[in-house]
């Protein structure tokens, strides 16, 4: 089942990835900006398919992912992954209250602009955030 599910996703990534709107940029999200967009080497798209964590460490790799999540209408999951992993390595008790703020009224609050659903919901802690990945 798991040697499926990447599979699935490997063929999902890989044409994203070769189906850019145009070769060698990938849109941003906004029409009139591009980003220059280098394809990987096929060894660092083939760890991908063995890691998720590898594809969430490249560059490349979340862009696709970011596209791919885009297309299912869900790409605040990746948004909200991302503010938590900032969140986790922020060290400034002031930010981290600024932050925690933020992503509770961007991802958490009902009716928020990028809402993600969570089956539970918890007190807010510094903690909060790694239970999330689970």
């Amino acid at each position: 089942m798991k040697r499926t599910i990447l599979k699935d996703w490997k063929t999902r990534l890989s044409y994203f990835l070769q189906n850019s709107s145009t070769p060698g940029k990938l849109k941003t999200g906004k029409k009139s900006k591009q980003q220059t967009f280098i394809k990987p080497s096929p060894e660092e798209a083939l760890l991908w398919s063995e890691a998720f964590d590898e594809l969430l460490a490249s560059k490349y790799g979340l862009a696709a992912f970011r596209a791919f999540l885009k297309s299912e209408f869900c790409e605040e999951n990746i948004e909200f992954w991302l503010a938590c992993e900032d969140f986790k390595k922020t060290k400034s008790p002031q930010k981290l209250s600024s932050k925690a703020r933020k992503i509770y009224t961007d991802f958490i609050e009902k009716e928020a602009p990028k809402e993600v659903r969570e089956k539970s919901l918890m007190s807010a802690s510094h903690d909060s955030f790694s239970t999330t990945e689970t």
